[in-house]
This record gives C-alpha cells, structure tokens and sequence, in this order.
C-alpha cells in the first residue's frame, strides 16, 4: 500500500495507511457494474463522506476485543519527533497518549476536550496576544504527574524550534510563543505571544510529560520503548504490550483515567503486510481490513458477516521527491510536468468503485472551503514542456538517458509492501519517466521499512504522502514550506511569505495566501506531487460500533465496541 506520515494540522495528528484516484470500474465476468462512490467535491454533505456506524455506548455490549492491522509499528514510539511521525505509529499511540486541549469534529472543527481543559481565553494587552489557558485539575499522566503549567511549559519548551536540541517535525505556532507560565495556581496557565499567529487553537493540541523535555529521552529513548507512564487516556499499554518479535501491541482500560471508561476489555494492534491483512481478516483474525486498492477490495469485499464502510480519505500526496537524492529542482519540476498522473491513477482505482478528478493541493482536498488547484502544469505536450525544462538547466541526451558534467539522471522509485497495484504504479511511473530520458528503476521493500526510510530520507521517490487532519492549511503550509522546517528545502522569498501568512487574523485572507504560498512552491522547489486523494473503504466486522472512515474525526477509542 502506498504510505503516509504525520504532518502538523493540529500539533501533531495522523490517519493511517495511504490512498488514491480517478479508478475507473470495468465491469467483469458478465456482471453488472458496481455503483461508483464519486469524490466529494465543493459542498459535499459532510455527514456522507464518512462512516463508523455511531452508535451510543447503551446499543453496546460491555467487554471483549477488536484487533486492527497496522502496516508498522515503531521502533520509536515518539510521535512528536521525526524519528517517529508515521501514522500507523501514532495510531497506536494515540489510545495511550491522548492529552491535548482540542478535539475535532467530522468537518474539521476543533472543540475544547473537556477532559483536559476547562477553558481557553485569548486576550490583546499591551499589543500583544495573551492566551489563558485552564487544565482539568483532575488531568494526570500515568506516573502521577500532574498536567499543570510546568507541562505546558515542556510542551512549549520542546516544540518551539526544529534548529534546537530536539528533532521535532515542525514548530508551528510554539515558535511564536514568547513566555509560558504560572497564573495564579499550578492548573491555570497565561501564555504571552511574542508575534502574532493564527490559528491560536493550535496551542497545546497535545500536551506532552515534562519528562520528555529531555532531549536525550525526547531524541532516542522512545526507541523500542513506548514509555506509557508518559501518557495518559481510556487505555494503557498492557503487560508486556509490546511485542516485538510478534509485532503486535495491545492495549487495556486504564484505571487511572478519569474520563468517560472504555468499552473494550483490549485493543490489539498487528503488524501485516497487506497480503497477510487479508488473510487474517479472511480467516477471522482480525476484525478490520482496509479495501482501499482493488487488489484489497476485490478480495475481501465478499467476507461473510462483514461490511463496507465508505468514507473521503484524508489523504494529500501521491509522488514524493526526495530533494536530498533528487537535488536539482528544476529535475524534480520536470518530473512533476511529465508523471502521467492520469495512469497511475487509473491503475490506482482500476477495480474500484470510485472516481475523482485529480487533485491539485497537499493543503485542502477538493470538498474544503479553500481548495484551489495549484499543482504545475505543461503549456501543451506534458513530455516536451519537460524535456525542455531539463535542457534549459542544461541536461543533454546521451543514449537514451539525460546526463549533466557526466552524471545520468538515474534514481529508484521505492515500494514498501507487497500489494501488486503498487508494482503496476511503480512500472508505470519508470517506463514514463524512461520515455522522458529519466532512469528510474524500482525498489520494492516491506511495509516495515517505512516508519524508519521516511524520517532518514532513505529514499530517492516514493508513492507516499501526508494526512489531513483540521480544514485549516495555515499549521501545513509552514511544515510542508518553509525552509527551516525542512532541513533548508524551500526559498528565502517563500520563506517570507509564509511568516506574513502566519499572523493574518481573518481565516479567509489566511488560506488565500496558503494557497498562493502552495502555488509558489509546488511550481519552484516541486518536492511532494499531488496524484490522488482518494477513498477511504473498510471492510468491518458487522456489529463493530464507532469505527470506520471518520473524516476529520478525533477517534474516540473509549466509545468503540460491539453491539448488543
């Protein structure tokens, strides 16, 4: 399956595996056509683009287990830095570390999570933005740690710059954070803005131990260690949780919760390659199986006592370059110009019941308020447009391959996984970049590689991308864009952009210039492309209650079970 890694909407927030577009369904063996489900595009109904089958926790029997597939799990189990930002990770971290101020709603509004906060107050004094914060005085992490102001502070103190001593994904609005302190008892927090920057409700998304404000244990002591005392939620990593050898990591009721008690006796997350997902689910050993490829859909849409859940993926990507392998980003811009992005598509939702029309943005998907187009596109024939740009940046043919001061244009397209619509994608993009002089070959590895290739950039290009976790792209432009938030990619002028960007109070005048920043960007420096959004599809168990594709959604672990 095609990947994808945490990036920064809220502080720190991710889906699960990865996605796709335009599918068309060929009706096969004399029977009729399935029903496609059409991508939403501007003014879906929200309520149609996911499914969890909600139910109230009454319908539900009290007990018992659910165990779910994950392409990855670990080795660091930090998901706040970038040794750890991948999704499948932060999936299972999530039913342990679940402290933050906010949770969202299925169209991306973020309310305060009232088992932590008892309110958030912006103010203006003396011309600056001042945030008063109130914790849930009940709020504690598992060692006993209270979650007063000194762990705001950590908070604070940890994520306010990716130039400091911890190897965090991206600042956000911690960099425009003056002071974090006391204001009148250890529950009640004042924190003063050194500039502007919007949206506030970003602050303290998640809240972390102060322990971890350490940047020996913050860097590298999450390595095969999940350190639960640092978390706190509806459940606790059991006895012995994670296992390793058997890659799976389980889960229980934590009796030190003080929120709403969970349903569930256990949550057991498996590590599988995707032929193995569908196997297990197959042979009832797992209670859910992704159907996001036609590979997947075609084999276990027909599992008896089992049911299609369809959603909107909130996925953004397709194409990543990596530009400490592919260096030039004139090179990177002409593979951008010249991907058929329309036949990997195609291959993509071959089989599927699916369509849409291809996306043009890592920020917004086509149904969001602020969606714009703003992927680059050739002015007539896609492979001249691209030739030309590599001749320009002085590239010339030699045999079938450009070369520039004797140095072919050679490169791997990495799989991880062993889904076969991943090899037909890959096949596809090498003879497509073959026919534009680029030489590409394919790098097929396992699901397990990915949570350690992507935070060490040990890749040349990938199908993999991002997840959507808010509807605003203010937190996303700064990640994916400025410079400083990714190792120096990007441009001094973007770069400026992006900090006037940051403190525009009005949400509309904000996301215009999130889109014109993307615009720049995708067009100039050209590192992660846009080929598919795509569906979310689940095969569930039937009776499996308040889980499926939720869209913006905070998955409330406490809640899912089976019904009565």
């Amino acid at each position: 399956m095609e990947k994808q890694y945490i990036f920064n909407r809220r502080t720190l927030l991710g889906g699960a595996a990865a996605t796709t577009t335009v599918g068309l369904l060929a009706a096969c063996g004399g029977k009729k056509e399935e029903e496609k489900v059409k991508s939403a595009g501007k003014g879906a109904k929200v309520e149609d683009l996911y499914d969890i089958n909600a139910h109230p926790v009454s319908d539900l029997k009290q007990g018992g287990e659910v165990r779910l597939p994950l392409g990855s799990i670990g080795p660091d189990f930090n998901v706040y830095s970038t040794g750890g930002s991948n999704s499948d990770t932060y999936t299972a971290m999530s039913t342990l570390y679940a402290a933050g101020l906010w949770s969202s709603l299925p169209n991306g509004t973020l309310e305060l999570n009232k088992d932590f906060a008892v309110s958030f107050d912006p103010k203006e004094e003396n011309g600056k933005t001042v945030v008063y914060v109130a914790v849930n005085p009940k709020a504690k992490f598992n060692d006993g740690t209270p979650m007063d102001y000194k762990a705001l502070q950590a908070t604070w103190q940890i994520l306010k710059s990716t130039e400091g001593d911890f190897k965090i994904v991206t600042s956000g609005i911690y960099g425009s954070v003056e002071k974090v302190e006391r204001d009148g008892d250890d529950f009640k927090v004042k924190v003063t803005m050194t500039s502007p920057y919007y949206p506030l409700n970003e602050l303290f998304a998640s809240i972390l131990h102060p322990k971890m404000a350490d940047p020996k244990v913050f860097n590298d002591g999450f390595v095969n260690n999940p350190h639960p005392e640092f978390g706190c939620g509806p459940f606790k990593l059991a006895d012995k949780g994670w296992n390793s050898t058997e890659n799976t990591f389980t889960v229980v009721p934590n009796e030190k919760w003080w929120g709403e008690k969970p349903v569930l006796d256990r949550i057991i997350f498996r590590t599988l390659e995707a032929s193995a997902e569908r196997a297990a689910f197959k042979n009832g050993e797992i209670d859910v199986a992704s159907a996001r490829t036609s590979t997947a859909y075609a084999e276990v849409k027909n599992v008896a006592n089992a049911e299609l859940r369809k959603g909107q993926r909130l996925f953004s990507g397709g194409l990543n370059l990596n530009p400490k392998r592919i260096e030039d980003a004139k090179v990177r811009k002409a593979i951008f110009i010249g991907t058929n992005r329309e036949a990997l598509a195609k291959i993509r939702f071959q089989g599927l019941p699916w369509e849409e029309q291809l996306p043009g943005s890592r920020l917004y998907l086509p149904f969001e308020e602020y969606y714009e187009d703003n992927f680059p596109k050739a002015d007539g024939d896609a492979k001249a447009a691209a030739q030309k740009i590599l001749e320009d940046a002085g590239y010339k043919k030699d045999g079938e391959f450009y070369a520039k001061n004797g140095k072919q244009l050679s490169y791997k397209i990495s799989i991880f996984g062993d889904d076969p619509v991943n090899n037909s994608m890959a096949q596809t993009f090498v003879q497509n970049m073959k026919e534009l002089g680029i030489n590409f070959s394919v790098n097929s590895r396992a699901s397990s590689e990915f949570s350690k290739a992507i935070p060490a950039r040990d890749y040349d290009t990938t199908f993999s991308g991002f997840g959507l976790s808010t509807a605003d792209g203010t937190s996303a432009t700064k990640q994916f864009y400025y410079s400083k938030d990714n190792e120096g990619i990007g441009s001094e002028e973007i770069d400026k952009m992006i900090e006037k960007m940051l403190v525009i109070k009005d949400d509309k005048e904000r996301n215009k210039k999130c889109n014109e920043i993307e615009k720049k960007h995708m067009d100039e420096i050209s590192t992660v492309g846009t080929v598919f959004n795509g569906p979310d599809f689940m095969m569930c168990k039937k009776g499996l209650a308040n889980y499926g594709p939720s869209l913006f959604q905070t998955t409330d672990w406490a809640k899912i079970g089976w019904l009565k």
